[in-house]
């Protein structure tokens, strides 16, 4: 691949490389069977699904994309598949739309929205749908949260409520999901309120009130990612009434202004007092010098985006004892100083998806590593043996993209710089990590310390 040599590391060896069909990735989920792994990717650009079969990482096999959905009434020129999770034999994934910038489509479009549950058991290769859960309003579904078992957590729209709220979702009989409960904030509810309507996810109007981002559930505690309320984490062992444990404010003084989520992602760190919080940062390609209102308007001044560790000795009152230090500038990088100007363009510099997959043999199992994909600081790996002083000790910046796999029609949608963006991160149980990217393809790598 000609373009190796253009990639930045530190303690990571480049293993393989795949176009995606020249459809980039969004969220990845993976499955093992019968000795063979399997990569499913979804592509919030493109409506659809690359499997991959990266049996061998070095050579990595496009096995389908799965074109479209396979909505109710064709409603599908303004969706996306944002996101994808697989366990227990099936896939789930989410299903969104009103989100031109993460979409390319405008927001008056058609989409059908809510989670599609899928047999990949029977036969890896050829996805099987078995039913759909619709979450009405005004979003769809952004992103959810299913590591096996008999329940699915939804980031999702609701009739009567503001913004992304959590749906807990029955699949006992995966052919009749059924929502059992449910999950808000005050400011959410719209019944007792008067002149107030839902907006769409990503609006300026919505990124500043309070909305749910992410979460992830462990033993039957969900840990909540609550843009503009906090870190929040909820005892759902009655799922019909989940029970609010704490809440821990990061915005502000961290997050906000033009960047994304102000509270982006959450991880437990295994049988550890601690788990792993993130502010979101945005993508360069957004932001320019030249434009003066909307998303691509020129930045003055940001908040700094974190990924910090909170303590849960006392779980009724958490605390961030500690923050992770600034991504190290490689030697040969040739956009800047730093990652917060790119080409001498300010933007809203932090980090993105964390690998949060757990409960699967099919991924690493460590509570020592945290695996970060830094949107324009690539791959960033550190150890977290000492949840007080987390280390930078790897990374990986992919090389710029050399076509524009991300735009709309027009070629106007991105007037910022065209760097390398990545945007997840899995681990599988031998050590390779995937990333995959906002303009460009799968990369797979190792860690060598």
């Amino acid at each position: 691949m000609s373009q190796r040599k253009k990639m930045l590391c530190k303690n990571v060896e480049f293993v393989g490389f795949n176009d995606l069909n020249e459809k980039p990735g969004f969220q990845m989920a993976m499955q093992k069977i019968n000795e063979k792994y399997y990569l499913y990717t979804a592509s919030y650009r493109h409506n659809g699904i690359n499997i991959i079969d990266v049996t061998d990482p070095a050579h990595p096999r496009n096995v389908k994309w799965m074109e479209g959905f396979w909505a109710i009434d064709g409603q599908t020129d303004g969706m996306s598949i944002p996101k994808i999770q697989i366990a227990d034999g099936l896939m789930i994934t989410a299903h969104g739309g009103n989100m031109d910038i993460l979409h390319g489509t405008p927001n008056d479009l058609p989409y059908w929205g809510g989670i599609a549950i899928w047999d990949i058991k029977t036969d890896p290769e050829k996805p099987r749908l078995l039913s759909r859960f619709q979450c009405k309003g005004h979003g769809g579904v952004h992103r959810f949260c299913y590591n096996g078992g008999d329940y699915i957590y939804v980031t999702g729209s609701c009739e009567g409520y503001k913004g992304f709220i959590l749906r807990i979702v029955d699949i006992k009989n995966p052919r009749e999901p059924k929502e059992v409960g449910r999950w808000w904030t005050s400011e959410q509810y719209l019944n007792d309120k008067i002149g107030l309507e839902g907006v769409s996810y990503g609006s300026a109007e919505s990124m500043s009130a309070p909305f749910l981002h992410a979460s992830v559930v462990k033993d039957d505690i969900v840990y909540m990612a609550y843009a503009n309320k906090g870190f929040i984490m909820l005892d759902v062992s009655d799922k019909a009434n989940p029970k609010m444990l704490n809440c821990l404010p990061l915005n502000p003084p961290f997050a906000g202004g033009s960047a994304g989520a102000a509270i982006h992602s959450t991880l437990p760190l295994g049988e550890r007092p601690y788990a792993v919080v993130t502010t979101e940062g945005e993508r360069i390609r957004y932001f320019s010098n030249e434009a003066t209102e909307g998303w691509f308007k020129k930045i003055v001044t940001q908040p700094m985006s974190i990924i910090g560790i909170v303590e849960l000795t006392d779980v009724k009152n958490p605390s961030l004892i500690s923050i992770f230090p600034y991504p190290e500038v490689p030697e040969g990088y040739t956009h800047g100083e730093n990652f917060n100007i790119v080409d001498g363009v300010r933007c809203p510099f932090g980090p993105h998806n964390l690998f949060d997959a757990f409960g699967q043999d099919v991924y690493e199992k460590r509570d020592d590593r945290v695996y970060c994909c830094y949107f324009n600081a690539g791959l960033r790996i550190y150890d977290v043996s000492d949840p007080f002083v987390p280390k930078e000790i790897a990374y990986f910046l992919p090389p710029d993209p050399e076509k524009k796999l991300f735009d709309n029609p027009e070629g106007t949608l991105l007037p910022g710089p065209e760097v390398a963006v990545t945007e997840d991160v899995l681990v599988d149980d031998r050590g390779y990590i995937y990333l995959d990217t906002f303009s460009d393809g799968l990369y797979i790598v190792k860690c060598t310390v």
